[in-house]
């Protein structure tokens, strides 16, 4: 076992950055640990999304598992109103059953009270219910307090340094660290000088007040509704290789006229915010660690990035992976 201290360097304050730099003061001994952020933190695409977990890939139903039981450790013993971590059921709904059958295989067994909705349900609750439709009840981590509660988890550390400064490339950091993790978002690909498979996702979602509205409810994947704590977020666009920032009046027309299909009775409601992001997309994850070395000096690259719209889905799970990789490297167990 090291009695090195192990100076770790974060690059990139989302979820997933922070998630990891967590993780890792947990259950590292001796790390000491700088976040790198280029933005503040209420300009990452992190900060807007209400968090509802969902996975999107069979692949990752494991990570995600890891994740699902943070969320309910927190949900226990934590104040929803401090941690943003809600209990919340709904419906997704589709005409295409193969895609719903995807979502049942990729996190079915893990969220509860898993089930195919009945004839009599769709046309209760749906003026013009799609053919199929699943049920569950799932956590969602409301970013602008889920967000906040990591950063005020972390600064419970003493040894951790906050740092506002762009970052180029992953080796200028090799020289002053043992250990870089490359959480970097979309500009992550660039950080790793090896891959060009990064691409924008352009998000734009609206919040909205209808405080009795309580059921998430999506229409496929890119319509929907999520309550929040004094909110509900109505979505959204997934506009894949768009990277303009402006929402314009076709966005928001877009998003109303197509969730009123659902859910007419939510028409006229007050939008009290306008959100919109580049998410970080990827057709995988990437989810590794490499040697580099930097003037005679190796340093271990982890990369844990591309989860486009499932960054708050699986960012626990990644984060407890990198935490592996990490230990096994550098031969640390837990206290």
């Amino acid at each position: 076992r090291s009695t090195m201290s192990l100076p770790v360097a974060i690059v990139g304050e989302g979820v997933i950055g922070l998630s990891t730099a967590l993780a890792l003061l947990e259950a590292v001994p001796r790390v000491k640990i700088t976040i790198f952020s280029d933005r503040p933190i209420d300009k990452i695409c992190s900060f807007g999304p209400a968090g509802l977990f969902r996975i999107d890939s069979k692949q990752n139903r494991d990570i995600g598992r890891i994740s699902f039981d943070r969320f309910s450790h927190l949900y226990r013993t934590r104040s929803g109103d401090e941690t943003g971590i809600k209990l919340l059921s709904g419906t997704i709904m589709s005409d295409d059953k193969s895609k719903l059958e995807g979502q049942e295989l990729a996190y079915g067994d893990t969220v509860y009270n898993f089930r195919w909705l009945g004839e009599r349900e769709k046309k209760d609750l749906f003026p013009n219910p799609a053919k199929h439709a699943i049920f569950f009840t799932t956590f969602a981590s409301e970013a602008n307090r889920y967000m906040p509660f990591l950063r005020k988890e972390i600064g419970k550390y003493d040894q951790v340094e906050w740092k506002t400064v762009k970052i180029d490339k992953l080796e200028q950091l090799g020289d002053r660290f043992d250990v870089v993790v490359n959480c970097g978002g979309l500009d992550a690909g660039k950080l790793a000088g090896d891959d060009d498979t990064m691409y924008p996702i352009r998000g734009v979602a609206l919040r909205i007040e209808a405080p009795w509205h309580k059921h998430f409810y999506y229409k496929d994947l890119d319509t929907f509704t999520i309550p929040m704590n004094d909110a509900v977020t109505l979505g959204s666009l997934k506009q894949k290789g768009r990277s303009d920032m402006i929402i314009t009046d076709e966005d928001r027309r877009d998003i109303w006229e197509r969730y009123e299909k659902i859910h007419p009775s939510i028409k006229g409601s007050k939008v009290l915010y306008e959100w919109i992001a580049l998410r970080p997309g990827r057709d995988e994850i990437r989810l590794e660690s490499q040697r580099k070395s930097m003037n005679g000096k190796e340093f271990m690259v982890v990369h844990n990035y591309g989860h486009a719209s499932n960054g708050f889905t699986l960012g626990w799970g990644c984060a407890q992976k990198v935490v592996g990789m990490v230990q096994r490297e550098r031969g640390i167990t837990k206290l």
